[in-house]
């Protein structure tokens, strides 16, 4: 379904209304949605959103913690003896850090980002992605990757066998980006 901005004339697409936040801005999905898929998280994201004051912000990122489990999370802490691998999710264009032989872990948070619509007239939100679990950090290839998102990846993975992945990706040798730089002499 395709609509029309009232404001510009420009056609745009319309998505499904995911919920409201606090004072009631829209929050819509975005076309190619990144919500994972898992149990009861629509309802939950509505809920989630409406525990939020947009106060302005051009991105919102926030974990909501509902008190109670709320479902499983896919990201997980690994420990030492866990088979690791990596490999390539679909929509992705570099490799992610999988942990074999586990299950997704109970939680009671649900994670989420928003970037406010910046065409003119829209009073909305987009919501990039949204996952079960608590707050992760972006993974190490990623333009805003830093040494606090190699750190995080380097003790946690997403469950295999939980996310589609393009098939003949999969590896065992740790891909350079996932390695903290190393600090030369002479550094700051």
């Amino acid at each position: 379904m395709e609509g029309r901005s009232q404001s510009s004339g420009r056609e745009y697409p319309t998505t499904p209304i995911l919920g409201f936040l606090k004072g009631g801005t829209v929050v819509r999905d975005r076309a190619s949605s990144h919500i994972h898929n898992q149990g009861n998280i629509k309802s939950l994201l509505s809920q989630a959103l409406a525990s939020v004051e947009p106060k302005d912000r051009p991105f919102i990122t926030e974990s909501v913690d509902f008190g109670r489990e709320v479902g499983r999370s896919v990201c997980i802490e690994t420990k030492e003896g866990d088979e690791i691998i990596f490999a390539q999710r679909q929509g992705r264009q570099e490799l992610t850090r999988f942990v074999k032989g586990r299950e997704p872990e109970p939680t009671s948070s649900i994670t989420f980002g928003l970037l406010r619509d910046k065409e003119p007239g829209q009073n909305q939100y987009i919501c990039l992605f949204a996952y079960m679990g608590p707050k992760s950090e972006v993974e190490p290839w990623d333009k805003n990757a830093n040494d606090a998102a190699r750190t995080f990846w380097s003790s946690h993975a997403l469950v295999w066998g939980t996310e589609p992945v393009v098939e003949g990706t999969e590896t065992k040798e740790e891909p350079v980006y996932f390695k903290k730089p190393v600090k030369k002499e002479g550094d700051k």
